[in-house]
Parts: C-alpha cells; sequence; structure tokens
C-alpha cells in the first residue's frame, strides 16, 4: 500500500519519512517489551531471594570469661552440622574486641554450636558440663540472639622427669589419665571383657631440659604417667637408631615415680590451675624375648615381630624386630610385665592378598624367654551386601567389620565392599567376633546380618574349623522407624542437653552397635532417625558431671516396626544416693 502511493520524488520522501518514523515507533515498543520483560525478570529473581533470605537464620552474641565476664576477642565461634554429610555448610567467625559475633544467611537445621580459644576450654551452646554439646535446632528464618558463651580457662599440669642422678630425660613422653563416668564403665564392662581404669585425656614430651606441659585439661583428677618410648626420637641419626633398636631400660611410671597406678599421686586440678609434677624415673631389670619364626614351608625369613602391652593405657611403648633368614628375631629390654607378641607376613592366596600371621600372650618377668611362634593363614570370611529399596546407595562406602569379643587381644578385621556387593574379610584369627557395618548413609539402616542360618545380631560369628564355613549376608534397609521426644524434669519443664539414650532390649555383646545416644537441643528435643525395627528401652539421664549424676530416668520399652514415626515424653528423676 505504501508503494501505491509514493509515485513522485517529494511523495517518496515524505513516505519515506513515514516509514523511519514507524520503524522508530516499533523499535520504542520493542524497547518497551524489552524493559518491561527484565523488570519482571529482576523482580522474580529478587523475589525469590528475597524468600530464601527469609527463610535463612540469624545466630549473634558475646564471648566472655567466666571468671571475670569480661570480653574474649578472637574466640572462634563455630556451627557444625549434626549431620556429618553436611559439612559445607559449617560456619565459623571470630569474635571482635567487645567479645561479639554474628552469623547471617544460615541455612535452617541443626548445629552444634561452641566456642573455642587457646587456653581455654571448648564451650558449647547451653551445655551445663564439657562432657556435653547441646545441639542448635533452627528453624525457617529463626533469630536466636543474645547467646552467652562464658568461657572456663584450661588447667596444665607441668614439670620435669630426671632420672636416679637427677639428670634430665629427653623425648619422655609424659601423659595425663583420668578416670572414665562410673556408670559408662559399668554399661561397657557388662558386654565387653572390661573397659580400661584410665583413660588417656592428653599427652607432651618432655625437652632437652626434661621439662613438660600438659594443657587443655578440664578440672578433675588425674594419674601422671611416664614412658621413656622408643619411637619419639627417631629422627634418622645413628644414636636414635641405636635407641629404637636398644630400647629403654627405664620403667613406666607413676607421677611421682612408682610402678604401679594404685600407688601413684593423683593430682587435683581447679579451672585455670597450672599443678607442677616432677617425675623420677628408675632403672629397672629387663630381660630378652628371643626366638623363631616358621611358617608351613620353613624359617620365615624377613618379617616383622612386634611386642605391645597388653594394659597400654594409649602408651607408645614399641618393641619390634624384623627375623633374618633363617627366622630368628630378638627383642631387647623388656621390663616385667604382659605383652603381646605379633608377627605378621604377606601372602598371596588364590588371586589375592592374605597374610601369614600369629599373635600370642607373653608373661615377662626375670628370666629371658626363647619362643617359636608359627605362622599361619587365618580364615577368610565371605560375604555380600544386599539392598532392599535403595536405588542411590553408594555401596562401595561401606565397611565391614569384625569386632572380637572374647579376647581383647584380638584385633579388629576389616572388609570393603566393592561396587558389586561383595567383599572379603582375610586373615581372621578364631575366635568370637561381632558385626560392625559403618559408611551407610542417610535414609538407610542394617536390617540384619546372617552368617549361614544365625542370626549375627544374636549369636555372633564363632571363627574356628568349620564354623568359619558360610557366607556373610548383611542386608541394607530403606524404611527404618523414627524416634523423637522430649526429656522433661520433675515439673514438667523441659531439659536442655540432656542424653537421651535408646538400646537394643535385650542388649547383648553382638548388637551393641545398635545402641544410640543424643543430646536434647534447646527446647529439650531429640530426634533419631534410620532406625532398625526392634526392641529397645529408651531411657535419659543428664551429662556425666558429679552434680548431676544423680538424675536419670526409668527405662521405657519401645517396640519399633519399619516405617515407624514415634513420639515420646522422658521424665529425669532425682535418685537417691
Amino acid at each position: 500500500m505504501l508503494s501505491a502511493v509514493c509515485n513522485s520524488p517529494a511523495k517518496i520522501l515524505g513516505c519515506q519519512e513515514v516509514a523511519m518514523q514507524c520503524l522508530l515507533s516499533i523499535s520504542a515498543v520493542i524497547v518497551l517489551l524489552c524493559n518491561l520483560l527484565t523488570s519482571r525478570i529482576l523482580w522474580q529473581s529478587t523475589t525469590r531471594s528475597q524468600k530464601t533470605a527469609d527463610k535463612n537464620c540469624v545466630v549473634a552474641g558475646r564471648v566472655v570469661t567466666a571468671a571475670t565476664g569480661s570480653p574474649l576477642k578472637s574466640a572462634r565461634v563455630a556451627l557444625v552440622p549434626e549431620d556429618s554429610h553436611s559439612y559445607r555448610q559449617l560456619y565459623a567467625t571470630p569474635s571482635d574486641s567487645d567479645g561479639r559475633f554474628a552469623f547471617k544467611d544460615i541455612v535452617a537445621g541443626r548445629y552444634r554450636f561452641f566456642a573455642s580459644r587457646a587456653g581455654f576450654l571448648d564451650e558449647y551452646y547451653k551445655a551445663t558440663s564439657h562432657d556435653n554439646d547441646v545441639i542448635l535446632s533452627l528453624k525457617d528464618g529463626e533469630e536466636v540472639k543474645g547467646v552467652l558463651f562464658r568461657m572456663t580457662r584450661a588447667a596444665v599440669i607441668t614439670g620435669r622427669v630426671s632420672n636416679e642422678d637427677g639428670e634430665p630425660m629427653e623425648g619422655v613422653e609424659v601423659t595425663a589419665l583420668s578416670k572414665p563416668d562410673e556408670e559408662d564403665l559399668e554399661e561397657e564392662s557388662s558386654l565387653t571383657n572390661g573397659m580400661r581404669l584410665l583413660q588417656p585425656a592428653s599427652s607432651a614430651k618432655t625437652d632437652d631440659r626434661g621439662q613438660y606441659r600438659i594443657f587443655g585439661l578440664e578440672p578433675g583428677e588425674y594419674y601422671v604417667r611416664a614412658d621413656d618410648v622408643s619411637s619419639l626420637n627417631a629422627v634418622g641419626d645413628d644414636s636414635s637408631l641405636v635407641r629404637e633398636v636398644v630400647g629403654s631400660e627405664y620403667a613406666s611410671v607413676f607421677y611421682p615415680g612408682v610402678t604401679k597406678v594404685d600407688q601413684g599421686q593423683r593430682i587435683s586440678l581447679k579451672a585455670g590451675d597450672e599443678v607442677e609434677a616432677d617425675v623420677l624415673m628408675h632403672r629397672v631389670k629387663t630381660v630378652e624375648i628371643t626366638g623363631r619364626v616358621v611358617d608351613p614351608t620353613g624359617p620365615s625369613g624377613h618379617v616383622s615381630v612386634s611386642l605391645e602391652p597388653v594394659d597400654d593405657i594409649g602408651s607408645d611403648f614399641d618393641r619390634q624386630d624384623t627375623t633374618d633368614e633363617n627366622g630368628h628375631f630378638r627383642l631387647r629390654n623388656i621390663p616385667e610385665g604382659i605383652y603381646f607378641i605379633a608377627v605378621s607376613k604377606g601372602n598371596e592366596q588364590g588371586g589375592g592378598y592374605a597374610a601369614l600371621r600369629a599373635r600370642q600372650k607373653v608373661e615377662v618377668a626375670q628370666e629371658n624367654i626363647e619362643l617359636t611362634i608359627p605362622l599361619e593363614i587365618g580364615a577368610t570370611i565371605r560375604g555380600r551386601v544386599n539392598v532392599n529399596g535403595l536405588k542411590a546407595l553408594t555401596i562401595d562406602r561401606i565397611n565391614i567389620d569384625l569386632i572380637p569379643v572374647d579376647d581383647e587381644g584380638l584385633p579388629s578385621e576389616r572388609g570393603v565392599v566393592r561396587k558389586d556387593g561383595t567383599f572379603e574379610i582375610k586373615s581372621v584369627y578364631d575366635g568370637n567376633y561381632a558385626v560392625s557395618v559403618w559408611g551407610l548413609e542417610r535414609g538407610s539402616y542394617v536390617q540384619s546380618i546372617r552368617h549361614g542360618t544365625d542370626d549375627v545380631l544374636e549369636k555372633g560369628i564363632q571363627v574356628g574349623g568349620e564354623s568359619s564355613a558360610g557366607k556373610l549376608e548383611v542386608t541394607i534397609g530403606s524404611e527404618g522407624a523414627q524416634l523423637e521426644g522430649t526429656i522433661a524434669d520433675g515439673d514438667g519443664a523441659p531439659v536442655i542437653g540432656a542424653e537421651a539414650r535408646l538400646d537394643p532390649d535385650p542388649i547383648t555383646p553382638y548388637n551393641r552397635f545398635r545402641r544410640l545416644h543424643i543430646d536434647t537441643d534447646q527446647t529439650g528435643h531429640f530426634l533419631l532417625t534410620d532406625l532398625a525395627p526392634g526392641n529397645y528401652r529408651v531411657y535419659a539421664r543428664f551429662p556425666s558431671s558429679p552434680a548431676s549424676r544423680a538424675y536419670k530416668s526409668e527405662p521405657q520399652p519401645l517396640t519399633l516396626s519399619e516405617g515407624d514415626r514415634k513420639v515420646i515424653q522422658v521424665k529425669l528423676v532425682k535418685v537417691e544416693q
């Protein structure tokens, strides 16, 4: 139509102007539409960001000293996800000169919330003792402000270690040992052959002046033990080599210089204490253990032989040797005591790696000992992991452990699951074992463990002779049960930082790995997920501190079926002393 009316030069010029105006108008419309579309997109993006921000949480507060209330600068305050699969959402920030800290845009969830600083004990949010860590549970958009961490100064044990001539002893390991909680000790002793009466809290090595300093200790009572261990000074020179091979002629002693713990002097520490404890070490009569290692083909050369105390209580005591071509070994300077001697040799068996091994108990008195140690190939336990209802499970992250039940000297044995679900545990000593399965992902649980026709969670695995035959079948399920609840005091008020415990009923050495415990959050609430169906007992107690040990609950029986979602309330009562 435009070309029809534009039939003269003047008209053509006019038509061109009209056309240009039309084009400009169209361009303006396009720009307007683009601006509107961009505004819409920006509005939608801003709205989505605002919605996300609205869901995020804020946490703020101060860090001060417990003794004076003065602000603590440069304390590191952290929020660590309770779920180990979410560690990428870890938050940490230092406190400022006024002790203040603030977190913004925290994703809702359950966190371990604490402050740490050199020279002080870690302080957990609303914890009633240093043995428990209250979980901070954050809901969408929640703000927790006014948090106050009162940090307690750690205690220190320091001193000097010398020999009978008063000379300083370098490279001695000095360990502070504490007693475990009495209730934990009683529970563990009922399931195993016993629990160490003392547990290492922290340790330090002496310098060239014989000085040591053990720091970061909680208030409490400690024994101090000194060990002249050979491996600590191994730096590659000739002197270190001699020390490592020959060992020490000094007995391990407890402060102030006795060989038996019940003769040792306890050190009582209060917050911020620095107590001196000088230790005197003295030479003792030592003996040699010599012998010969043989395998089914004859003398076993170039085999590692090592010795370790039966009750090492965390000691780095180390005596070892390598057999010569005739299988002979020699372990020198062994003080009186009871030890395990262990021998291991690699061996290719049936296309896979196995080991020829031996382990036996040795009692050392005043005379030298000579042994012949035969090596044997232990049993191979084969099995498969079966998965029910799980499609995305990373099966080759699962590990299967055999845990000895009867003989505390036996080591645990491990098998790693292959991608096809099969596994092998090689070179297993004869003995009685429980099975522990770990490395499971969230949303899965151990449904059953069977060895042949036997229920392993009921009978365990007996290794030795024909009893080792049969395949170990581990079944992983996806429809685990869930238990949530609250722990309250006698007046019905929620208890923060109480410990909820869930035990199989009855609990045995073979199913004790299903035992679970969790601390309540700031509302007295707890949540346990991915639970195996079965019978349980639920009970609660306050953290293991002298002031709170007298509060616990009566056990409640509980039966969980697959997929259950149960809610309970547990009431703490004061137990008469």
